[in-house]
């Protein structure tokens, strides 16, 4: 009797091993579980960084408008009409009438809470408004500078504290404020 081996095919020793166990299949699929966690986390960072620069800008644009229509009457502008933090009354169609000055800052400011808002008079929301926006014009006192301010909710956490931290550098933005945008004109 003769002690040789068979060769295998590959002219080596046959292996009692081949393939892969099932822990090695279940460690590399937690690997890649791991992974694909990780890719849908930072896809969900970045939608909601996105929707925050989204807001910041409707904002910002939002203010510049509203700055745009006091420059245009600034007579009004310093007799304290525009100032305001709701819409207040429906005024004149100024857009299909003549208005006086004194009419079109009431147009100017419903037109503009319109947009902030994003209430259209049937009860929808206008596509693109700001979460919970509202805006106001306020004057600081004695002076003829004068602050368009347009908050809104961004973490949609249903905010309602008006404080802004933009307003007092010593304020603390807490999570229940609402977030904002403050644009100061000078008259």
């Amino acid at each position: 009797m003769s002690n040789r081996r068979i060769a295998s095919p590959a002219g080596r020793a046959p292996s009692r091993e081949s393939g892969f166990t099932l822990i090695e299949v279940m460690v590399a699929l937690i690997i890649l579980a791991i992974g694909v966690m990780g890719v849908a986390a930072l896809q969900m960072s970045t939608y909601r960084q996105l929707q925050t620069s989204h807001n910041f800008a409707a904002a910002a644009m939002l203010a510049g408008n509203m700055g745009d229509r006091m420059m245009a009457n600034p007579a009004q502008v310093l007799a304290n009409a525009y100032n305001h933090t709701d819409a207040g009354n429906t005024p004149k169609d100024c857009a299909a009438n003549t208005c006086t000055v004194a009419e079109m800052a009431a147009y100017d400011v419903d037109q503009w809470q319109t947009r902030v808002t994003g209430d259209i008079d049937n009860g929808t929301k206008i596509p693109g408004s700001l979460p919970s926006g509202a805006g106001a014009v306020a004057r600081e006192a004695g002076t003829t500078n004068f602050r368009v301010i347009v908050r809104w909710d961004d973490d949609l956490s249903g905010s309602t504290d008006t404080d802004c931290a933009a307003l007092d550098p010593n304020d603390v933005q807490d999570p229940d404020d609402l977030d904002c945008f403050v644009l100061t004109m000078t008259f």
